[in-house]
């Protein structure tokens, strides 16, 4: 039993197949284990057993796939490799533009919609030689914490299909844990990638801002960078996000005379890290059970040897931070058209709790420049304080959200949806607090799924480390994983 009642187990395991995660699958191409058609078969026997209630991919690219699959394993049987992804199935946010395939932003008027040419993400997987099979669901212009929109309906929690997979990324998470994928690309503006890879089981990670070009992701076709948003990977294993992120990072011109050249992981054991740990804040507080789940993992890390601090703060004013997050989040998302088409949503809970959360989202949305600016300011300085907190530490742990995944509701408007906290309701918008300790600053964040007991949900911890921490911060998070699974 937790704060989100009884979880019921459906018959989805988090990694199906003979497969692990990506990495693997690789290896068993190098070896000749398996063919790529075969893994691509795989991924497709999953969507027909399981898509048909999960509803995670909404637009399913069997035929060419297949060419694809073909063409790749007649280039690995001559000894030709078409980049670090060839040949392994992955998908990609509905957001991101597919040339000659639909964006729809769930919204029914862009129904037939259809991109004409390729987001950045998609060019790059492409000539990485992933193959991609489909686009997943999201809310209606990524406005939800719930992925649900009125095309395309709701996606499940394939561990539970009573339950959310969360948002704006649920259908990539949702995909990737039930085997529909080997990886998603998701984007992330305030937890998008982070909160469903907690809810479904899977890592996300959110990169350093900047890092991926988001072009092509965008229902104006914008050509700036979003700001404080970012496209990250959705994988089943660390190494695999990190193999990801060095695929699709770099300028957004390929030609451009500059380049991103990441630190290199961080070689050190864990015995040797120094973790701030932050599990616990009245501006979000978290359910008990999950955060008993997190205490031991901070447990376990002390006994691992790791120097955790669990008073450790950066000398940051975090309700004004998350304040200064709420605002430009939203200032941000104002550009994005509204959604005209009625949708009938339900009879979803309609607490009276969400009006500060509505007022603070009024005035981001209507911010004059000038007012922006000085956010920005702010933002800056409290960056700056960060980058000296993680001279004292490597990483921080947080929560990944203030519960395990809750029932899923379909409420109109997302200040009034709340969650489950140790026997009340929340305003779901609280969690800023958490997601924004590293949107705001721009700095590099994943989800790394905790050890579950028989009957538990699951659940996962959010670390954060320094900008362009990324590789480090994925290799840190293989080592926290590995460690729990020896030790369960």
């Amino acid at each position: 039993m937790t704060g989100t009642g009884t979880f019921s187990p459906g018959p989805v395991t988090t990694t199906p197949g003979r497969y692990p995660d990506m990495s693997a699958l690789l290896a068993a191409f190098r070896a000749s284990k398996t063919t790529v058609r075969e893994a691509l078969e795989s991924c497709f026997e999953r969507v027909a057993a399981l898509n048909t209630s999960v509803n995670a991919v909404v637009h399913l690219e069997a035929a060419s796939a297949r060419r694809k699959a073909d063409r790749c394993d007649l280039e690995r049987r001559a000894g030709r490799k078409v980049g670090p992804l060839h040949g392994v199935p992955v998908t990609v946010k509905e957001c991101f533009d597919w040339a000659g395939r639909p964006t729809t932003w769930g919204d029914p008027d862009r129904k037939e919609h259809v991109a004409d040419r390729d987001s950045a993400i998609v060019e790059r997987l492409r000539k990485a030689g992933a193959i991609i099979v489909g686009k997943t669901n999201i809310p209606a212009y990524l406005g939800d914490w719930e992925t649900c929109n009125p095309l395309h309906g709701p996606t499940r929690n394939p561990h539970d299909m009573e339950r959310s997979a969360g948002g704006s990324s649920g259908g990539g998470a949702a995909a990737v844990a039930s085997g529909m994928s080997y990886a998603d690309i998701g984007s992330d503006l305030g937890g998008s990638v982070r909160l469903p890879a907690h809810y479904c089981g899977t890592f996300g990670l959110k990169p350093t801002w900047g890092l991926i070009p988001m072009l092509g992701h965008g229902p104006r076709d914008e050509l700036r960078e979003p700001d404080i948003g970012v496209a990250g990977p959705i994988t089943r294993s660390a190494r695999d996000a990190a193999m990801i992120l060095q695929v699709l990072s770099g300028p957004a011109d390929r030609a451009s005379p500059w380049a991103i050249r990441l630190p290199r992981a961080d070689p050190r054991p864990l015995r040797d890290l120094r973790v701030a740990v932050f599990l616990a804040d009245d501006m979000c507080p978290v359910d008990r059970a999950y955060l008993d789940r997190l205490d031991r993992f901070s447990a376990a890390l002390a006994e691992s040897g790791a120097t955790v601090g669990p008073r450790a703060r950066p000398d940051v004013d975090l309700a004004r931070q998350t304040e200064i997050m709420n605002l430009l989040v939203r200032a941000e998302t104002s550009t994005r058209p509204v959604l005209s088409s009625s949708w009938p949503r339900g009879t979803g809970r309609r607490a009276r709790c969400g009006h500060g959360h509505a007022e603070l989202n009024a005035r981001g949305a209507n911010l004059p420049h000038r007012a922006w600016l000085e956010l920005h300011e702010e933002r800056l300085r409290i960056g700056r304080e960060w980058s000296r907190f993680f001279q004292e530490y490597d990483l921080l742990a947080c929560p990944a959200g203030a519960c395990t995944a809750p029932l899923l509701e379909m409420v109109e408007d997302v200040t009034m949806r709340t969650v489950p906290v140790n026997g009340g309701r929340r305003p779901v918008l609280e969690q800023h607090f958490w997601f924004g300790l590293a949107s705001l600053p721009g700095l590099p964040a994943i989800c790394v799924p905790l050890r579950r007991e028989a009957g538990d949900p699951p659940a996962g911890v959010q670390l954060v480390s320094s900008c362009y921490a990324d590789l480090a911060l994925c290799r840190f998070a293989e080592m926290f994983h590995e460690f729990e699974v020896k030790n369960a």
